[in-house]
């Protein structure tokens, strides 16, 4: 991708309802997939924690004044978030496909999203958390969706087919 200003008209995020959670991309991911297209925000976050192995120290060491113990933290256990919004579309299709995530609250969705001229989706399986109410009051109504990883968040999800 060439290094310019990127937007999201051309990004696309795809997504489809699972009967259970899954580490596999959905065999028929590319025909059953929904689209919502054009998200006007779209962040998909991903976190390590970190562990250090304690190191018992006795009362009154290390001695005043001598130096302090820097942490060799370790990488632990990783997780990863989403939230979109959008603004609802004007075409029957494109708000199906939005009430249908909507509609998936508390259920299970591989997801893809493609941003702007890349190649590669990037997603994996998702629960989805949260939801708002498209409500407009003189501008643009809007919905917004919250989801939570199960399993990896794969960078590219070609790589896993």
């Amino acid at each position: 991708m060439a290094l310019d200003t990127i937007t999201g008209e051309t990004s696309k995020f795809r997504f489809v309802v699972l009967t259970a959670p899954t580490l596999v991309r959905p065999t028929d991911f590319t025909t059953a997939a929904k689209e919502l297209p054009e998200l006007t925000t779209s962040d998909m976050p991903a976190t390590v924690s970190t562990k250090t192995d304690p190191v018992s120290k006795m009362y009154g060491s290390p001695a005043a004044g001598d130096g302090v113990t820097w942490a060799k933290p370790k990488p632990d256990q990783a997780s990863w978030t989403a939230s979109l919004s959008g603004n609802v579309q004007p075409t029957d299709a494109e708000r199906a496909n939005m009430e249908a995530l909507r509609a998936a609250l508390g259920k299970y969705i591989w997801l893809e999203q493609t941003m702007n001229e890349d190649t590669t989706n990037e997603g994996g399986c998702a629960l989805v958390t949260s939801r708002g109410k498209p409500v407009g009051a003189d501008a643009v109504v809007t919905f917004s969706i919250g989801l939570t990883g199960y399993g990896p968040n794969f960078l590219d999800t070609g790589a896993i087919a």
